[in-house]
Order: C-alpha cells, then structure tokens, then sequence
C-alpha cells in the first residue's frame, strides 16, 4: 500500500480548505495555473489529453520511490483533462510528512515527475 492518491479530471478544481492531519507537522499545496502568456504570446488556455492507465500505474511506481526515498509522507495528485482556461488551475499537489524539509523536497521530486513522466499531454489554445 503507498501514500499517494493520484486524480484525473475534467472538472474545475476548486480552492477548498485543507483538512489538517494531525499526523504530520507540514503539509504543502501547490497550485499550477495556466497563464496568460505561452512563449510571448496570449492564449485563451490549455487542452490537457492523458493515457490515464498508463499515468496510474506510473503514479502508483512514483508512490513507492517517494516513499523509499523520502520515508513517510502523503501526497495528492489531481491535474485536469480536457480545455483549462486561463487563470484556473490545471494541477494541485498537495504533501503532508512530519517535518518542512522533507514536505518541500517531496513536492518538487512529485512535481518533477509529474512534467516529466507522466504521460498528461498540453496542446496551448490561442
């Protein structure tokens, strides 16, 4: 069993309230907003596709190497498919583990993985 729930959807993702863990003394969300400028120019938003077997069973792999790598943390992944205007978010991540440095450290590694492996495909809408 790992520490990560991974979601892909289509619908808006909304600003809520965290609900605090009373386990882990830091907890981090990341918000990724599409902009209004892509390479200079302004766009209308972004068309995210995904192969979303394939981005589960890799998140699932990601779990596990985070959770060797960095010990004991929970992490949420939620990115949207589909057409996400600008100024709405596309991505939120969210960790929580016991202590600030290790909350940031899996945030970037999660985040970096999610840009780089994750098979989530951008198509820029001008």
């Amino acid at each position: 069993m790992h520490n990560l729930t991974f979601i892909l959807s289509s619908q808006k993702i909304e600003n809520q309230d965290p609900k605090w863990n009373e386990k882990f003394g830091a907890e981090l969300i990341f918000w990724g907003i599409v902009r209004k400028l892509e390479n200079g120019k302004s766009i209308k938003g972004i068309e995210y596709n995904a192969y979303p077997e394939l981005a589960e069973t890799l998140a699932n792999r990601f779990a596990l190497e985070a959770e060797k790598n960095f010990g004991e943390h929970e992490a949420q992944i939620i990115h949207r498919i589909g057409f996400v205007a600008v100024s709405e978010p596309s991505v939120v991540l969210k960790v929580g583990s016991c202590h600030s440095k290790v909350a940031y450290e899996v945030s970037q590694w999660y985040l970096e993985k999610i840009k780089k492996i994750l098979p989530i495909w951008k198509k820029i809408v001008y």
